[in-house]
């Protein structure tokens, strides 16, 4: 009614004309605004979406009210792209924003994550001064923290003219999506005044972390508590699988009066299904039946998903069949069931009996056929959806890439009818793997979105190329670092021999407040393993020891290679002896490092041992023992470990374990026997075969072995001067006199031929 009397005041005062005042014309005009505005924000608050839409595009004339309302109403629809390009819009007509508008487009770039368009809107918000208004800062602070760009949160709040709770705790749960805990208990510290929110946000932060211990504490403390707090906590509990304690604190909740909402009772169910409590399931669905929450769909597939949990898929198949009302989501939870129990058919024949399906009945069906290796049905049914998600594609592609498909994963990429930077990020996953690098950067830098994941993926690609000052300036570029990151740059760099590079990086690390993981200090470990490095290894040691990483695995297993590298055995052997637990790399570890230590017969007896701890050896043990046996000239010995290998643990052997045969026949004497080991082997010899050869004749004076050998290594590498050494002393121990000269001569024209030489300046 108010807008047919806009319409009706329109044209009354059209056909007047010249006979009705300027002044009657603006009242009646901004009468039919005011109208249309109130009507479309009837239909905002009463959800129809589209008829605000058509109250907008029939209005002869709008102000800011109304194009702020449009842009409400794409926001409220999930249409966040289309309310920025609404903003941008009304910028072209002539309209000037007001905070509303700011307020709404920062809030839509905040669910998109569009950095570069938010730092323009908050350039223009700025210049007008709206970035004052604490609704404004609010919304700023919101989009900064949903892109990752922490950095900048507390200048933002610092620029408001009168910051209230709202915008401290924006800006404290700014923090905490970013796992910046440290930093949000400081901002909350300093609030004068505190409300649940703040509490609330502050026990989710750590919950996010895993520090369980202080979240529970704080939530303790809380001087009042909401139904999102006891969430909170309850599904902090069961994500960390301290299921009793989330049943615990569920009796709390329930015994204090307060309501239970559908979201606390759907992870109070995957507590008792972690805790295989069917008893304490069939409580809870009585409980939700009593307290109405039996026709909720998520509750009930919940607890269709607890009986496939606690119970064998038969029984809980019968429980799926006494429910009188069925929805997708329950037809969806006993499919999951059955996928997980690997009976693949009874899934596929649930799938075709469902009269209803959704997304995510199709995205199970096709990951169960990728997880049960059936590629080419899953990929068949992919076909067969009659409107592909990026979900299930990305899915598909992430197969494909794993069993080295990669064309297959491109084709469905390229056919998807819409990708997101989770599909981009897989296919670029897939050119890194296959090193494909120069396809994987042409992709990165087409991408118009990215997550951090994408940039820990691109350079840890370039590190593993080699490419380490590109892969330090996309990690400059990134705008957020998480640990990933950091562990990454940090390894790549220890990979690549820069260490004190990699030191350096671990400095500004701890700088940024980000604690160290285990893969880290692992990493910077190994840096250290030389004896003139040693010391700053020892330091790392006591680092271990502090941030309580002593008895993780991966750091002993560093520990241990570190000491064996710098020759302190002694201690090597005290952290072996300590561990409580060992894999193969622990023993392999020890057992290289007595080998190459010289302490061969230490390296046997240690072999014995892994064999009695019921440890299988593998490729590199038998090159520790075969070293060892080398170095003690323990031939009989060491033709048993080689034959060991193939005959009692179906491991090849490759070049490496050939070259310790071929030098222990040779420093034995038998320079035949070697030679026809190197004819046997399986692939061609590689330099350190022939080297091992032709420095053996040398010492035996085989000088036609001698000019076979060094005859390969000049083939292999052209520029080398040891061979044409070696052959010279060969040739003065049988005193071929004119052989010598000719040698000299030919290291010469080597000597001469130099290569270009290159300088980074």
């Amino acid at each position: 009614m108010p807008l047919r009397a806009a319409r009706a005041a329109s044209r009354h005062a059209h056909c007047l004309g010249p006979l009705v005042s300027t002044e009657a014309q603006k009242s009646g005009a901004c009468d039919a605004i005011t109208s249309a505005n109130r009507l479309m924000g009837w239909h905002l608050r009463a959800g129809r979406l589209d008829a605000a839409r058509e109250v907008f595009n029939r209005m002869p004339q709008r102000d800011i009210v109304s194009w702020n309302s449009l842009m409400a109403t794409h926001a409220r629809s999930g249409e966040h792209g289309s309310a920025v390009v609404t903003f941008a819009e009304m910028r072209r007509c002539g309209f000037h924003a007001d905070n509303a508008s700011f307020s709404t487009v920062l809030l839509a770039c905040a669910r998109m994550e569009a950095l570069e368009v938010g730092r323009c809107v908050h350039g223009l918000a700025a210049k007008t001064g709206a970035s004052r208004n604490v609704f404004v800062g609010t919304s700023l602070t919101m989009m900064y923290a949903n892109c990752g760009l922490f950095s900048c949160l507390e200048r933002v709040v610092d620029a408001v003219d009168s910051p209230n709770i709202a915008l401290w705790n924006a800006l404290i749960s700014g923090f905490v999506m970013n796992h910046r805990v440290e930093d949000a208990h400081r901002v909350f510290d300093h609030m004068t005044e505190r409300n649940v929110v703040s509490w609330t946000a502050m026990v989710k932060g750590y919950v996010r972390v895993h520090e369980l211990g202080w979240a529970f504490e704080l939530f303790n403390l809380m001087p009042a508590k909401n139904s999102v707090s006891w969430c909170v906590m309850i599904g902090g509990f069961v994500n960390h699988e301290w299921f009793g304690e989330a049943v615990n604190l569920f009796k709390s909740l329930v015994s204090s009066g307060q309501k239970v909402t559908s979201a606390v009772l759907v992870k109070i169910v995957s507590a008792c299904s972690g805790l295989k409590s069917i008893g304490g399931g069939r409580c809870i669905h009585g409980f939700a039946v009593k307290s109405g929450f039996v026709l909720d769909q998520i509750i009930e597939a919940s607890l269709v998903m607890m009986y496939c949990n606690s119970l064998d898929i038969n029984e809980a198949r019968l429980e799926f069949d006494r429910m009188e009302r069925k929805h997708v989501g329950s037809w969806n939870a006993i499919i999951s069931g059955y996928i997980h129990a690997n009976r693949m058919d009874e899934a596929r024949q649930l799938f075709d009996s469902m009269v209803d399906r959704d997304k995510i009945s199709w995205n199970l069906i096709i990951s169960g056929y990728i997880k049960d290796g059936g590629i080419a049905d899953a990929f068949e049914l992919y076909s067969k959806m009659p409107e592909k998600n990026v979900e299930a594609a990305t899915a598909l592609m992430s197969c494909f890439i794993d069993n080295g498909m990669l064309d297959k994963a491109q084709h469905v990429f390229y056919n998807m009818p819409q990708v997101d930077v989770m599909s981009c990020t897989t296919l670029l996953f897939g050119y890194v793997k296959g090193g494909y690098i120069d396809d994987a950067l042409d992709l990165f830098h087409r991408m118009r979105k990215r997550t951090v994941v994408t940039y820990n993926v691109m350079i840890a690609g370039l590190l593993r190329q080699g490419k380490v000052p590109e892969a330090y300036k996309l990690f400059d570029e990134s705008p957020t670092h998480d640990l990933v990151t950091w562990s990454c740059l940090i390894n790549g760099f220890a990979q690549n021999g820069l260490n004190n590079d990699a030191l350096k990086l671990y400095k500004k690390m701890l700088r940024s407040n980000i604690r160290p993981s285990d893969s880290i200090i692992s990493s910077l470990i190994s840096c250290f393993s030389h004896h003139s490095m040693m010391v700053h290894g020892q330091q790392f040691h006591g680092i271990t020891i502090r941030l309580g990483f002593k008895s993780h695995l991966l750091i002993q297993n560093s520990l241990i290679g570190m000491y064996c590298k710098c020759g302190e055995m002694i201690m090597a052997q005290a952290i072996f002896d300590r561990m409580a637990s060992r894999d193969v790399v622990t023993w392999n570890t020890i057992i290289c490092g007595y080998a190459f230590n010289g302490l061969g017969q230490n390296a046997i007896e240690t072999f014995g041992s892994m064999k009695k701890a019921q440890i299988d050896p593998d490729g590199i043990t038998f090159i520790g023992i075969l070293s060892a046996c080398n170095h003690m000239s323990l031939l009989e010995e060491g033709k048993h470990f080689f034959n060991m290998m193939t005959h009692n643990y179906g491991i090849l052997p490759n070049k490496m374990h050939y070259a310790c045969m071929v030098d222990l026949f040779s420093r034995r004497g038998m320079l035949e026997q070697a030679e026809e080991l190197v004819k046997s082997m399986p692939f061609e010899p590689d330099s350190a075969i022939w080297t091992s050869l032709l420095s053996n004749c040398r010492l035996n004076g085989n000088g036609r072995l001698a000019e076979h050998a060094a005859a390969q290594l000049i083939s292999i590498n052209p520029m080398t001067k040891m061979p044409y050494l070696h052959l010279i002393t060969v040739n003065g121990s049988t005193k071929r006199w004119s052989a010598m000269d000719n040698l000299r001569s030919q290291i010469r024209n080597v000597a001469t031929e130099k290569e270009v030489g290159y300088s980074r300046i």
